[in-house]
């Protein structure tokens, strides 16, 4: 598949398919609460976030972005020719649709990899208590991670524009709970993670196609807002961000020289059903309650 390979027709077929979500609501808030700081229970509550500084040790943050380049180097021949996705190992790797400023590896030209959560460092992860403990102040005892991404911002790419992320999860509950661990510095020049606060109390909103020329697939864009109000997440490495499901958010571009790198797992409760046929890159593992026996 050449970068030109993704034509109107599929970004129109992706793009109904998500806007089925439309109009759904999330009325879902926190009352009492076990682990979560009153305060903690008031962002998610009022801005549909709480943000964790040095939730997790830059070491582990680096063997992350090492192991998923090691995952991509495995994944993906340099030599071989352009193609928009590559499935090894139960993983799955998006190559960025915008040609990249500069290529010495083929992590350079990697937009996202997916399913990384059922081994290793990652697995590790969402096991930690500390993190299932403020899960579960929203989501309840039951909790399975479905959902796992790293994200590569290489130098020149582009930044994903306005989208909830339940728009993609045609599931029978919500919310459902974004933790975004920052596995380098976040800024406004590398393309860092921007938020809508309060916009979780909103409808899903229509997505229409990112109509930028060589966007990558699956990339949609709310417009019917305004979004005088955003604000830009700056980011140190170990920061953890909790996020709601219905929260509209996007990213810069990465002007800068270097990549800015992020690991993102989706969490629900337990017995979720998500509809008559699950995303590829959904893997649904319990890691607290009673899908663990």
């Amino acid at each position: 598949m050449t970068t030109e390979g993704q034509d109107d027709s599929s970004k129109e077929e992706f793009t109904n398919r998500i806007n089925k979500q439309k109009g759904r609501i999330s009325s879902e808030f926190i009352e009492e609460t076990k682990y979560l700081s009153q305060s903690q229970k008031d962002s998610w509550n009022e801005n549909g976030f709480i943000l964790i500084p040095n939730f997790y040790p830059k070491s582990k943050c680096e063997e992350i972005n090492q192991t998923v380049i090691d995952i991509v180097r495995s994944m993906v021949d340099n030599s071989e020719e352009f193609n928009h996705a590559y499935i090894d190992d139960g993983h799955i790797g998006i190559r960025e649709m915008k040609p990249p400023i500069k290529i010495e590896n083929i992590e350079d030209e990697m937009s996202k990899v997916f399913r990384l959560h059922q081994k290793g460092i990652f697995n590790e992860f969402i096991k930690r208590e500390d993190l299932l403990d403020m899960l579960q102040d929203i989501l309840g005892e039951n909790i399975d991670c479905f959902l796992s991404q790293f994200i590569f911002k290489n130098p020149g790419a582009w930044g994903q524009p306005w989208h909830q992320d339940s728009s993609y999860f045609p599931f029978d509950r919500a919310p459902q709970v974004g933790a975004w661990l920052a596995t380098s510095p976040a800024t406004e020049e590398n393309g860092c993670l921007v938020i809508l606060p309060g916009s979780h109390k909103e409808p899903l909103h229509e997505h229409l196609p990112d109509d930028r020329p060589g966007s990558n697939y699956g990339y949609t864009e709310i417009k019917d807002h305004d979004f005088l109000k955003e604000t830009p997440l700056l980011l140190q490495t170990g920061d953890l961000l909790l996020f709601h499901s219905f929260l509209m958010h996007k990213s810069f571009d990465n002007k800068s020289k270097h990549r800015r790198t992020a690991m993102v797992y989706h969490f629900a409760e337990t017995g979720t059903n998500f509809g008559e046929i699950d995303s590829p890159t959904n893997e649904w593992i319990s890691v607290r309650g009673k899908g663990l026996s």
